[in-house]
């Protein structure tokens, strides 16, 4: 996806969302709901988080399940999606300077380098940093809540 698409929003479960931004993280990633936090507290209250696994959430979006594994996807509260980098720069527009500074990424070359290490990031996730439980332990729909036991 080159370039934003609209999509229904606020999603019929979450209609407390007018206003905010969604981020929608791989809530079984470690490394990405370290980021998910991290970008939450740098933009504020203009945007809110859900793990992409929280059930009926892409349906109702609209946003296919392997997009939103390969990387992760903002929807502004005027209903664009936005994925990978791309998502942390519009998520970060409100904040004058560090949004200022951001916009870089758009510079030709550059975004496609930052673009080609965030797939490779996005890619290997789990390989690097694990994963937040065992792929398959939870059947609850609640798997973002668990920490794998230790061994």
């Amino acid at each position: 996806m080159s370039t934003p698409q609209r999509v229904p929003y606020p999603p019929p479960s979450l209609p407390e969302l007018h206003g905010r931004d969604l981020l929608l993280f791989d809530g079984e990633c470690r490394f990405c709901r370290a980021q998910s936090d991290r970008l939450l507290r740098w933009a504020g209250h203009k945007l809110t988080s859900r793990p992409l696994q929280t059930a009926g959430l892409l349906t109702e979006l609209g946003i296919p399940v392997a997009e939103a594994m390969a990387s992760m996807q903002l929807v502004t509260a005027h209903g664009t999606r936005h994925e990978g980098l791309d998502a942390v720069v519009v998520a970060l527009r409100h904040r004058r300077v560090l949004g200022m500074l951001l916009r870089l990424y758009y510079l030709p070359g550059l975004r496609q380098l930052l673009d080609l290490g965030y797939r490779l990031v996005a890619r290997y996730r789990y390989a690097l940093w694990g994963r937040a439980v065992a792929h398959g332990e939870c059947d609850g729909g609640t798997c973002h809540l668990h920490l794998r036991p230790p061994n």
